[in-house]
């Protein structure tokens, strides 16, 4: 079945790809790793290397926090592949993923600021508040979501107020539980 999974992972289809990230939710994450790091490293296409990041919540290994941390950080990358490892990182996360979100809070990818903003607020990240509040006027929308604006002002809020969402927003459209 995960030899299965990944050739679904790396489909043509984008909608198969993310049925199969899915699906490694209901298995054990851990087994398929490597190949998820190689998908998120080398899948053909933009969305299959997304579907990669967005299967790594069900992942606990370090070597998917590096892989996820790589993505973010290339530039080159598509700004969905790096916002949904951005994404992801609110539960795949180490000391030196902070620091990664903080320096990469002003992207100039909307979805990459967007994602990190979450994560940040997630990880109750105190030191992001001052950049966050930068990107109080960031009104520019992320597809199928709101304005990064209103991101950085649902973050702030977790930040200081406590009060994190606690479910990523595709578990949240997906009705799965995290």
């Amino acid at each position: 079945m995960p030899d299965t999974i990944i050739a679904q992972l790396n489909s043509a289809n984008r909608i198969d790809a993310f049925e199969a990230a899915k699906q490694v939710w209901d298995i054990d994450g851990n087994a398929v790793a490597k190949q998820l790091v190689e998908t998120l490293k080398r899948g053909r296409r933009a969305f299959n290397r997304a579907a990669a990041a967005y299967a790594m919540h069900a992942v606990s290994d370090i070597h998917v926090t590096i892989a996820l941390e790589r993505t973010v950080r290339n530039k080159s990358e598509y700004p969905d592949v790096r916002g949904q490892a951005a994404e992801t990182l609110a539960l795949r996360h180490r000391k030196a993923t902070h620091d990664l979100l903080l320096k990469t809070l002003l992207d100039p990818s909307k979805d990459v600021r967007f994602w990190c903003a979450y994560s940040l607020g997630q990880m109750r990240e105190k030191r992001a508040v001052p950049i966050l509040r930068l990107l109080l006027n960031d009104q520019r929308q992320v597809r199928g979501f709101h304005s990064v604006a209103k991101e950085a002002a649902d973050a702030i809020r977790e930040i200081e107020q406590g009060e994190p969402r606690r479910r990523c927003y595709y578990c949240a459209r997906s009705g799965r539980r995290q």
